[in-house]
């Protein structure tokens, strides 16, 4: 070994592991000597299989969940884990054995819960054509999976119907557990989930059924184990017994509960803190947790799971969301809110883009309930009320609302019979009022004679003052548009000096 010298040292181990070391003291005044051997272990790195988010591209503002996985790996001085890649078929049963001598002779399972997990890295067509089986060194023997009824994928095989020569090309395999404290019930009564894939040999799957890796029941007790001496060959069979579909072992490992190995020979690390991080570093909260981000371009943000490990060690994997922008737009109205008592205007949804072509869908709605066939971009409001749209991007698939409330207000005419000229600031030209709400009226005025004293194309503002004219009786027309429909109003005014 090597040999450093001094009251503090330091050394750098590339793998982890528990390494001994032997530390001798000697006092130079009386010769004296002791010695001691120390372990000292490094970490082994956990993995982060099944950390996902709930959706990899969202809208903005849109809420999802990120759910952080982290798995931590036993270290063994001595072999628990086969690798291999075996193919699994009806004429190929897979046997495969696991020998241990480290433990006393007298050590056996006791307890259902002295054993601690069996794991196999396995790919197959169909879950339900095939059977799991442990056997102990005594003979006795626990059915971890048995036949059933089936229908799903485990890991990613390479099937026969996309693929002429199943069992030459291995697909990818993933890690299905049995242990007294499992995260799924059994495997025949666990519900699939379904992903997209491309297999070994280049094919495309989409929505395939399969069952997620994880720890499942067995489907016989591990009582069965009870009596059986931890040293000896452990044996596991995987076996298929339908015809027309194949798979691929991977490997296999075993491990008891840990109380029966030395530190020198096992340890497993132990996660104590779990976080989620934006990538801006905040915190984000505990796991799982639900968040969302807004942005008005199609953006790409980064998520941060971090796990600190009882050895004081961080580890953490980064999941990418894709973040795509809502609809921006406005309801526009084709005349001036409040409207007329009475009238009607069309809203319009305006785009508030520049130089993107908009291939959007329309829901118009009243006070929130949802107006039959009104799918367009204009809707005529022919009514007081608050009017939505709801606005989805075909190609984002991202919605939005926008609203408008829709107001009227008294807009008839009020015409004075009247006028003090005068210069008294009172009643001094004749004025109508609610004309602003008529843009573009016409106002001739006669007087006794049937001579026109006045006419302005657009009265409004620019009040007939009576100027140069006397006191007396006068006669006016009054032209004006509302909703399009052109009337007129007439009638007499006095001017009284």
């Amino acid at each position: 070994g090597i040999l450093k010298e001094g009251a503090q040292v330091s050394h750098d181990y590339e793998n982890p592991g528990a390494y001994p070391f032997r530390l001798i003291i000697e006092d130079p005044q009386n010769g004296c000597i002791i010695d001691t051997i120390i372990t000292v272990r490094l970490a082994t790195f956990p993995n982060f299989d099944n950390t996902i988010a709930t959706a990899d591209t969202v809208c903005s503002g849109e809420i999802f969940s990120l759910v952080g996985n982290v798995n931590t790996i036993s270290w063994t001085g001595f072999p628990t884990v086969v690798d291999t890649v075996a193919f699994v078929g009806i004429d190929e049963m897979f046997v495969s054995s696991l020998v241990f001598d480290v433990f006393s002779e007298e050590q056996q399972i006791v307890f259902q819960d002295d054993f601690d997990r069996i794991c196999i890295n396995i790919e197959h067509e169909d879950f339900g054509h095939l059977i799991f089986e442990l056997q102990c060194p005594n003979g006795s023997s626990v059915v971890l999976h048995d036949i059933g009824p089936g229908g799903a994928h485990l890991g990613e095989p390479v099937v026969l119907l996309y693929n002429e020569t199943p069992g030459d090309i291995p697909g990818v395999g993933y890690e299905y557990c049995f242990t007294t404290s499992p995260q799924y019930g059994l495997m025949n009564e666990t519900s699939f989930q379904f992903h997209n894939y491309t297999d070994q040999a280049g094919d495309l799957y989409f929505n395939q059924p399969y069952l997620p890796q994880g720890s499942y029941t067995p489907a016989e007790s591990f009582q069965n184990l009870i009596g059986c001496p931890l040293n000896g060959e452990w044996t596991v069979t995987v076996e298929d017994v339908v015809t027309g579909t194949s798979g691929h072992v991977m490997g296999w490992s075993l491990f008891f509960n840990e109380d029966f190995y030395p530190d020198s020979l096992i340890f497993t690390p132990e996660i104590v803190e779990a976080k989620w991080f934006d990538q801006n570093g905040n915190e984000l909260g505990n796991n799982p947790v639900s968040t969302s981000v807004e942005t008005e371009v199609l953006e790409h943000f980064e998520f941060t799971f971090r796990a600190t490990d009882n050895f004081g060690c961080q580890w953490d994997t980064t999941l990418v969301i894709t973040v795509q922008p809502l609809p921006k737009a406005e309801i526009v109205s084709e005349l001036e809110i409040p409207v007329c008592e009475g009238d009607s205007t069309i809203l319009t949804v305006q785009a508030n883009l520049i130089g993107d072509e908009i291939h959007w869908l329309y829901q118009w709605m009243i006070e929130g309930e949802e107006l039959e066939g009104r799918i367009y971009d204009t809707i005529m409001a022919k009514q007081v009320a608050t009017y939505m749209v709801r606005v989805t991007d075909t190609i984002t698939g991202c919605s939005d609302f926008f609203d408008l409330a829709v107001t009227d207000q008294n807009c008839d005419l009020n015409v004075p019979n009247v006028f003090t000229p005068n210069n008294d600031g009172i009643n001094d030209v004749f004025e109508i009022e609610n004309l602003e709400h008529y843009p573009g009226s016409v106002m001739v005025i006669y007087n006794r004679h049937g001579k026109k004293v006045f006419e302005h194309n657009d009265y409004y503002l620019n009040w007939w003052d009576g100027s140069n004219q006397p006191e007396g009786t006068y006669y006016y027309v009054l032209t004006y548009k509302r909703q399009g429909v052109r009337k007129q109003t007439q009638g007499v005014i006095t001017i009284i000096r």
